[in-house]
């Protein structure tokens, strides 16, 4: 799952990817950072795609919320893996709260409570 590296001093280092799946307007952005990016439309894309950067050296995927919303089920096979890490964002259209669930839903998970976004008085 990683590409070992040799350094002068005989150390492995480990070079791993960042990629993004999203539609054509919001990964052009990360594409000028130097990102691989991933542009999809459909679920197949979608599903394409992600099956590609689950087989590479991919330590983090950002996946825009409209997309991740094309094909919840399929990640869920992922989240038994430790990498690659699949972050939600939103696009260049706007915040659909998909992200900040999935992000609430992980922290109760890892601690049993929901300590990060628990409202004031209840």
């Amino acid at each position: 799952m990683f590409r070992p590296m040799s350094s002068a001093k005989g150390c492995v280092i480990v070079m791993y990817k960042i990629g993004l799946i999203g539609d054509r307007d919001t990964i052009m952005g990360f594409r000028a950072l130097g990102l691989d990016t991933y542009e999809v439309i459909t679920r197949e894309d979608t599903t394409e795609a992600l099956q590609r950067v689950m087989k590479d050296d991919y330590a983090l995927i950002f996946m825009t919320e409209r997309t991740y919303a094309l094909v919840p089920d399929l990640l869920r096979e992922f989240r038994e893996r430790s990498l690659p890490v699949i972050n939600i964002i939103p696009d260049n259209r706007g915040n659909l709260g998909l992200g900040m669930k999935r992000m609430r839903s992980m922290v109760e998970k890892a601690v049993g409570a929901d300590i990060l976004f628990k409202e004031e008085g209840k």
